[in-house]
């Protein structure tokens, strides 16, 4: 049994992709992204963000931040075959339905409003993001010039 390098984006895709059942194709359906968007992804030659992040840990069944960095405390859950036809919960349903009893015009003004805090949701996640890449940097910048110093010595 090969064991899988858990490194990388790429290698927590595809494993928790197999762990699922699913193909290519199935996921990319699932997470709103071309099958070949996939590929990429887990060949590590891009990475998911935003929307597109959030969308594919859904599918995946697991969090945008094990599937970012892996974190160990972050671990998802054993997988669950579901269909991956969209299933509404409880909460989903009462939403759409209060949507559908407003009034036209106040529709779209809470679509605006759900767009705009979506919009700054992801804002914020990609800071993080970047805050996180910059913080582990700077710790291997740190950890090196202590270990040149250790050498020096």
């Amino acid at each position: 049994m090969t064991v899988m390098n858990m490194n990388t984006i790429g290698s927590r895709i595809l494993q928790r992709r197999k762990a699922l059942g699913y193909n290519q194709r199935e996921l990319g359906k699932a997470s709103g992204v071309s099958y070949a968007t996939i590929s990429l992804w887990e060949g590590d030659k891009t990475a998911p963000t935003g929307k597109n992040l959030h969308s594919l840990a859904d599918a995946l069944q697991c969090s945008p931040t094990w599937l970012l960095f892996g974190d160990e405390d972050k671990n998802p859950q054993p997988p669950e075959k579901r269909p991956l036809a969209l299933t509404l919960d409880e909460a989903e349903k009462e939403l759409i339905n209060l949507f559908r009893a407003l009034p036209e015009s106040e529709q779209e003004t809470q679509l605006s409003e759900l767009r705009a805090r979506v919009e700054n949701f992801n804002r914020l996640f990609d800071e993080l993001l970047e805050a996180r890449k910059r913080q582990k940097n700077n710790k291997k910048l740190i950890d090196k010039a202590t270990e040149d110093r250790k050498t020096e010595e």
